[in-house]
């Protein structure tokens, strides 16, 4: 059987249960063969999945990134039926591509062969038409946004005898993090670290790098409400964690950002929660701040943000000096 997996959490996830499938450990090892998709050439393949079990009935055959990686080609070059932009040992990643289409239907009854892929296929593409016809498996999900991703935080932490707060959740569901096998080793970490206890939001504070990005969240609350003391203090704490000031000025726009998306959303009714992809409690407070922004507020901080950018890059300010006076002009009435 042929199947099609995401290199990301939820294939690792069925790739661990088709390997499951073929008995003890042992057993797995000595009928499951790993090749690098980049680098292989069909005959390669075809000479891997041609080999018969071994003390078993299956052997698993998985193949990582054939297709390459999803910046290797453009967005309009990937809905093509193989093409490619880049090219192998001087020869077309189109023909070798085309080569392995060709061969799918051949593969040998006893072998699974498992195409992991950095990026998904849609309906239209050459290897998702093949793949279905053969009957074969194709996983279509991604990284959960929302309300799906604090379900998924939520159960994983169960699944690891762990408990864990809302406020937790809603910390970890905004975290810069687009790998679910990074959130699970964060999830691990903090099972471990509670021992037993509830998993509450000052943990991921105290163990998780990325959770100097609520001290960002606090200064953005504090500028929002004008409190220009407050504001300063969040960012001189962010700076003595080491935090560096255009980290600061990313998130900084990165917040303002989203705050014109909620204002949008709110000025046509629609979902907070839905319209920012973020959990509902998140959403609800990024709603208040953007209330106390406004609208012009925004866009002429959004212009200062692009300003103070620009002369940290020419060298006509400091890093530190720049971001300073940016929140000092944010929190002016």
């Amino acid at each position: 059987m042929i199947y099609l997996l995401r290199d990301d959490f939820f294939g690792e996830e069925r790739l661990a249960a088709l390997r499951a499938r073929l008995g003890p450990p042992e057993i797995q090892s000595l009928n499951t063969t790993t090749l690098d998709g980049t680098r292989l050439t069909v005959g390669e393949l075809r000479g891997a999945a041609s080999a018969l079990p071994f003390l078993g009935e299956r052997r698993l055959v998985i193949v990582r990134r054939f297709w390459g990686t999803s910046t290797d080609r453009s967005d309009a070059v990937d809905n093509m039926a193989g093409a490619s932009t880049s090219r192998r040992g001087g020869r077309g990643s189109s023909e070798r591509e085309q080569e392995l289409l060709s061969y799918l239907p051949q593969v040998p009854e006893s072998t699974d062969l498992v195409l992991v892929e950095d990026r998904e296929f849609g309906p239209d593409h050459a290897l998702f038409k093949v793949v279905k016809q053969l009957g074969g498996e194709i996983q279509t999900s991604g990284m959960p946004r929302g309300d799906q991703l604090t379900i998924w935080l939520n159960r994983r932490v169960q699944e690891k005898g762990g408990r864990i707060e809302g406020a937790a959740l809603d910390r970890l569901a905004v975290l810069a993090v687009d790998d679910l096998r990074q959130l699970d080793l964060i999830l691990d970490l903090l099972v471990t670290y509670a021992n037993g206890q509830m998993i509450r939001a000052s943990d991921v504070e105290t163990l998780v790098e990325e959770s100097h990005e609520y001290g960002v969240f606090d200064l953005v609350d504090a500028v929002g409400a004008g409190d220009r003391v407050g504001a300063l203090r969040a960012y001189r704490h962010l700076l003595a964690n080491n935090v560096s000031p255009v980290y600061v000025l990313v998130m900084l726009t990165r917040q303002i950002r989203l705050l014109l998306i909620a204002q949008e959303a709110m000025a046509q009714r629609e979902d907070l929660a839905s319209a920012l992809k973020l959990p509902p409690r998140v959403a609800q407070k990024l709603g208040r701040q953007a209330r106390s922004f406004g609208v012009d507020r925004c866009i002429a901080a959004m212009q200062r943000l692009a300003e103070v950018d620009q002369s940290i890059k020419t060298g006509q300010a400091t890093e530190d000096v720049a971001v300073e006076l940016l929140i000092v002009d944010l929190t002016g009435r």
